[in-house]
């Protein structure tokens, strides 16, 4: 606990810029959409996540999430609510170049209802749960084909 206090403090002081970088929403077993990719790369990258980023919160997601939160001292719930982002808001504030910064933090509902990541700049690298480049250069979080950076010259390359 005193780890994560003196993290918070951290995230506290740290410049407004790095806070597009932060988990914010709630997510929960069946969620879809970019923040569920996200939490994906995030886990991935604690090294409990392999599968593949699907932007769907699965049994995967699941399993990665209890582990995390395990490791975390929390109650293994597999609900990412407040004190589970607390503690990875804060490992990513203190590890800044583990993360891409984007140019906005707006949100749009696509036709399933999913809430889908606006199209961004990224000043350093593809950001996390990003399936296509635009011709403008900025990156899609669409879950679909159809409709992807539209308002952006179109698709220049799907991203894997």
């Amino acid at each position: 606990m005193k780890k994560l206090a003196i993290l918070a403090a951290f995230l506290a002081l740290l410049p407004s810029a790095v806070f597009a970088a932060t988990f914010s929403h709630n997510l929960s077993y069946g969620t879809t959409g970019t923040d569920v990719s996200q939490l994906q790369q995030f886990l991935a990258d604690e090294g409990l996540f392999s599968n593949s980023i699907s932007a769907t919160f699965g049994p995967a997601t699941l399993k990665a999430l209890m582990a995390f939160q395990m490791q975390e001292d929390i109650s293994p719930t597999g609900y990412f609510g407040a004190q589970t982002r607390a503690d990875a808001n804060a490992i990513l504030a203190a590890h800044p170049e583990w993360t891409t910064m984007i140019s906005n933090n707006n949100y749009y509902n696509n036709v399933n209802g999913s809430a889908v990541h606006s199209p961004v700049q990224s000043s350093n690298g593809i950001p996390a749960g990003a399936t296509a480049q635009c011709r403008d250069g900025s990156y899609s979080f669409s879950l679909h084909h159809s409709g992807t950076c539209s308002g952006h010259r179109g698709v220049m390359r799907w991203l894997p």
